[in-house]
């Protein structure tokens, strides 16, 4: 497979974007200082519908607000007039609004109304000389799962909803293109593996941009690495797409993909204080920033076409939080700001390359795989994680119905036209194409969001070694996993918390546990248990040394099945039986 936008390990470095900002006064007067940390920023105008139609001109009598239109227009023309010609208009999907439902999703004046709006955001965003447009379909996302009980006594099929949600974004992005044909196109919080309706709505938006050719590429936001995790993760995060994309897009989305489309990283600068979450660990603001400086080395050396941070506090500001009140932006609500926000900006200005040697290992990795010297599986080898399991599963949850745990199959061997007790039914070995070279093994994608609480499943590899190889299996589960290679368990945490077990740990690890491990030479079998109490679940594993850093010379294969015994005809005696009844007859 080979990418034609090169990625910064042989091409240019990454645009570097910031989440958000409303058009003020400030960024005209302050273009210059803005451009030297940023080449563009996300101008929000709010959210498709409202926000649209209060502040653009949507061609239905609806008036506009033509000072925030001209004052977004203003800051546009400073900050290219400045390099920073980057930025783009943005609107997300209300959380609490009416889309999507039965109704709205197959409701045609409903479409037509998103039509307008869409229209008017693309034209917008041409108008005002911005780089292209950002569609933020992140909050409703309780709504997207078939589950939400708005689509309960639903008279269609999921099929017809997931179809309509396709239409829709066809229908959205064709009157972007329409409006702006050259837009480069966000979408926020992209995910190649995203299912429900959500993830149709992309899908559909992406069969359109390929048929059309559409110059300016859709890029996919991750908030992947918005937490600092191990520097191995960071490397891997800007190829998730890449690896993905061949197994869920068609033929034409494909090429286009590989031509135009680009995974962009998202980094979160003020994760320490903005998130909210009681277990990310506080501490001095120089540790914090110094990781923060190495993530964006790894980033910057890896991200294809874009970057981006996201702060609800304008980080794009100057460091001095009395000069952001004295334009009316608000005081920081943390203690340091300025030391964080000055920091931040020294990382931005930071153009060093990653300097560990076991990094420019996995750098190379990288290049290979865009120079097609190896595929998605040839990548997480080099990643140290499996790229395809096999599966089984759906089967009971080992700790509230061992009767359907299947526990001989763990450890047997594996035969795919083999059935076993499932929890709600016989259930076969099926393979999984994860390929996922930071290791997180996304069990939503082989099992969907509906029925999977209180289960568990089983799933094999084979690890081939040129050589003994010892060093670390990096591990963690939500809400339970076993870890068995070769048939002997490595590690055992099939119990849980009353709550359940994160995936995350401490609101930013990919990793919780470390358990030394020797891979003998040849082939091994590896076997994964994964227990789920309720809601998300997966495990993420890589083999790897003391620091996180891929065991070289381990190769990940599909086991190799074993063929089915060869069954008695009970009705015509076997030449064993026969000499047995000989036997018999004679005594």
């Amino acid at each position: 497979m080979i990418l034609a936008l090169a990625a910064h390990v042989g091409g240019q470095a990454p645009r570097m974007l910031a989440y958000s900002a409303s058009p003020s006064r400030y960024i005209t007067a302050h273009a210059p200082q803005i451009a030297k940390l940023y080449d563009g920023l996300f101008l929000i105008v709010g959210d498709w519908d409202g926000g649209v139609a209060g502040k653009l001109a949507t061609g239905d009598g609806t008036p506009a607000d033509t000072e925030w239109r001209r004052l977004a227009a203003e800051n546009a023309r400073a900050l290219k007039q400045a390099g920073a010609g980057e930025s783009v208009l943005g609107v997300s999907f209300d959380e609490n609004g009416p889309w999507p439902s039965p109704e709205t999703l197959e409701d045609t004046a409903f479409t037509q109304r998103m039509v307008r709006r869409f229209s008017a955001l693309g034209s917008a965003a041409r108008g005002m000389g911005l780089r292209g447009v950002s569609i933020d379909i992140e909050y409703p996302y309780r709504r997207y799962s078939l589950e939400h009980p708005v689509y309960a006594g639903c008279a269609r099929s999921a099929e017809d909803l997931l179809d309509a949600a396709r239409r829709q974004g066809r229908a959205i992005m064709s009157s972007v293109l329409d409006a702006f044909p050259d837009a480069v196109v966000w979408i926020l919080p992209g995910d190649l593996s995203a299912h429900g309706i959500g993830g149709a709505l992309m899908l559909g938006m992406l069969a359109t941009m390929a048929e059309r050719d559409a110059p300016g590429g859709m890029h996919l936001g991750y908030e992947r690495s918005y937490g600092l995790s191990d520097p191995a993760s960071q490397a891997g995060i800007a190829r998730c797409g890449d690896c993905l994309a061949g197994e869920v897009l068609g033929p034409r989305e494909f090429d286009y993909w590989k031509r135009r489309c680009t995974v962009a990283p998202g980094v979160w600068p003020l994760h320490m204080v903005e998130t909210g979450g009681k277990d990310y660990p506080a501490r001095p603001w120089d540790e914090e920033l110094e990781e923060l400086r190495e993530q964006m080395r790894i980033l910057r050396a890896t991200a294809k076409r874009y970057l981006w941070s996201f702060t609800a506090y304008p980080v794009w500001g100057p460091s001095d939080p009395e000069e952001l009140v004295r334009w009316g932006f608000p005081k920081p609500s943390f203690a340091a700001a300025r030391e964080a926000i000055a920091g931040w900006h020294g990382v931005l200005q930071d153009r060093a390359r990653p300097s560990d040697g076991r990094m420019n290992r996995l750098l190379k990795a990288v290049g290979d795989f865009d120079a097609g010297r190896i595929g998605p599986e040839g990548l997480c080898d080099r990643f140290g994680t499996p790229a395809r399991w096999l599966v089984l599963g759906l089967l009971g949850n080992p700790n509230t119905q061992p009767l359907y745990t299947a526990p001989s199959a763990a450890n047997g061997p594996v035969r795919l036209e083999e059935t076993h007790q499932g929890r709600d039914g016989l259930v076969r070995w099926f393979p999984f194409a994860n390929l996922d070279p930071l290791g997180q093994v996304r069990l939503r994608s082989a099992f969907g969001y509906r029925g999977t609480d209180d289960c568990s499943v089983y799933l094999v590899c084979d690890i081939v070694a040129t050589k003994e190889t010892r060093g670390l299996l990096w591990l963690n589960w939500d809400d339970g996993a076993v870890v068995r290679l070769n048939g002997r368990i490595l590690v055992d945490h099939s119990a849980y918390p009353e709550r359940g077990h994160g995936l995350l740990y401490r609101d930013r690890y990919l990793f919780e546990d470390r358990v030394p491990v020797v891979v003998p030479r040849g082939r091994s079998r590896l076997s994964v248990t994964s227990v789920n109490a309720r809601g998300s679940w997966g495990v993420t594993l890589r083999f790897a040394d003391a620091d996180g850093y891929p065991l070289p010379g381990l190769r990940f294969e599909m086991p190799r099945p074993v063929a089915a015994p060869t069954k008695v005809d009970l009705r015509t005696p076997s030449r064993g039986c026969a000499g047995l009844q000989q036997s018999q007859n004679a005594d």
